[in-house]
């Protein structure tokens, strides 16, 4: 018997197939959008909760410096630290644009939307997978630019993709928050234990 939610190489495909194909700048402006409230770029504030900062660090610093040197030309993305910050921060942006969200220098907003346009649709479909689960751009495209044969591993100043030799790493990274909260609270069966495997099924499924 044929399971379709158990399938999801194939779902991968006919989405492709069947809509990215068809509209592949809906993909790009959906996934360009997370870049703005990208999860990884919230950070707690050390001086609030050491050991969740501690934890996020360990997850994404390395994701950051490969992303700011390898893709963004040396521009780092924006990181707010704390609630208050996080809500400061993704207020309607100053100027003409009117962006929401963080406040990336506008190179790294440009070579996000370079690197996008430079994906096929099957690309797009995987980027958009992985984004969409993580809720990060950054984690998207460092997974994307693992798997590529002539995407960067290792960055002009010699920072290599976090991911380049475990997708799980990249899985982790997505889910600091919820293992955190699994963590102080406990597990509760049948949610945080399937959406754990939902994500590990996401992210390795498109890579």
């Amino acid at each position: 018997e044929l399971k379709p939610a158990q399938m999801p190489l194939m779902t991968l495909a006919c989405t492709t197939l069947d809509q990215t194909v068809a509209d592949p700048e809906t993909y790009k402006s959906h996934i360009l959008r997370y870049l703005s409230t990208d999860t990884t770029c919230y950070w707690a504030d050390p001086s609030e909760d050491r050991v969740l900062h501690r934890k996020q660090q360990q997850a994404w610093k390395d994701l950051h410096e490969f992303c700011s040197t390898s893709a963004f030309d040396g521009s780092a993305p924006a990181k707010a630290f704390g609630a208050n910050e996080g809500l400061l921060m993704s207020r309607a942006r100053s100027g003409a644009s009117k962006v929401s969200g963080l406040p990336h220098p506008d190179q790294v907003y440009t070579k996000a939307e370079e690197f996008v346009n430079t994906l096929d649709a099957w690309h797009l479909t995987a980027l958009h997978s992985v984004t969409a689960e993580a809720k990060s751009f950054l984690v998207g495209m460092a997974v994307l630019l693992s798997h590529l044969d002539d995407g960067p591993h290792q960055s002009t100043t010699g920072t290599t993709n976090p991911f380049a030799q475990d997708v799980r790493k990249a899985v982790q990274a997505s889910r600091v928050e919820e293992e955190f909260q699994i963590d102080n609270w406990g597990l509760v069966e049948g949610q945080h234990d399937y959406d754990r495997l939902n994500a590990s099924i996401q992210l390795h499924s498109a890579h």
